[in-house]
């Protein structure tokens, strides 16, 4: 078995403990952006995932329609995104919370930064699409962009120092989330340094990631953008789900557009 597939497993394994108390064994009682987010999500990295098999396999076929149908997809990625700063919005301001109020400003900015981090991965992922490297390691770069939301879960559940037992350790969830930055890094680092410039796209989610940790710590426990929140919270979940849904929608359609073939004009018959 070769390494790919080990990563690969490993990659839907995390997701899946990380994420199985708090959504899949409890989703018929979660909001529901948990599922606008939970089921876009789960989708667009089991296509990445679907695309990354197909070309390895020479299912070239197959692999194009995939990847066409992530135009579709997007959309919904980015407006699922856009649902849980919705529902953190929406808890502080109707419910007392003690992890949104304790990290809602870092978890909006990192939320934020995400959606730029994907639009931008997946514009050039479609940009350029017709040169094998750069396009794969776009799209394969794109899973680790919130891979830390459920490694970091992971680590409250059981690593020593960051389990969280009861509300006195609430405070060690910003810890855990940095340190599952810290080793998405570690792992950009190797496939560069195996790979060289051919993982140059895993290097610009690296410095999304690096914006993610930075801006997320310094804003841990400050109620810097609590107005914000509030705003948000105030604001119809419509208006911010559909406006990330309509950011997705322009991103797809930009980068379909900015990767196609240039029209060579046909040579003009000269008159005899």
């Amino acid at each position: 078995m070769t390494v790919r597939p080990v990563v690969e497993s490993l990659a839907l394994a995390v997701i899946v403990a990380g994420f199985w108390p708090s959504y899949f064994a409890a989703s018929g009682n979660v909001p529901w952006q948990f599922h606008a987010h939970g089921i876009a999500a789960s989708i667009w990295v089991t296509m990445v995932l679907a695309q990354s098999w197909t070309a390895h396999h020479k299912q070239f076929g197959i692999h194009a329609a995939v990847g066409k149908s992530s135009l579709l997809l997007f959309p919904f990625l980015i407006g699922g995104l856009a649902a849980i700063i919705d529902l953190t919005g929406k808890t502080v301001v109707a419910t007392p919370d003690p992890v949104r109020t304790m990290f809602g400003s870092s978890f909006v900015v990192g939320l934020g930064l995400a959606i730029a981090a994907y639009v931008v991965l997946y514009y050039r992922a479609l940009k350029y699409r017709r040169k094998v490297w750069i396009h794969s390691g776009y799209m394969l770069s794109t899973p680790l962009i919130l891979f830390e939301s459920p490694f970091s879960r992971i680590l409250n559940m059981a690593m020593p120092g960051l389990a969280i037992r009861g509300p006195d350790d609430l405070h060690l969830i910003m810890p855990s989330i940095l340190w599952a930055m810290a080793l998405e890094l570690a792992f950009v680092a190797l496939v560069w340094w195996k790979y060289r410039e051919k993982a140059n796209p895993f290097l610009v989610a690296g410095g999304f990631i690096v914006a993610q940790m930075v801006a997320m710590g310094v804003l841990a426990y400050s109620p810097l953008l609590m107005p914000l929140l509030r705003a948000i919270g105030n604001m119809p979940s419509a208006v911010l789900v559909m406006t990330g849904f309509a950011i997705g929608a322009a991103t797809s359609w930009a980068g379909w557009n900015a990767g196609k073939r240039a029209l060579v004009p046909a040579p003009v018959a000269q008159a005899v």
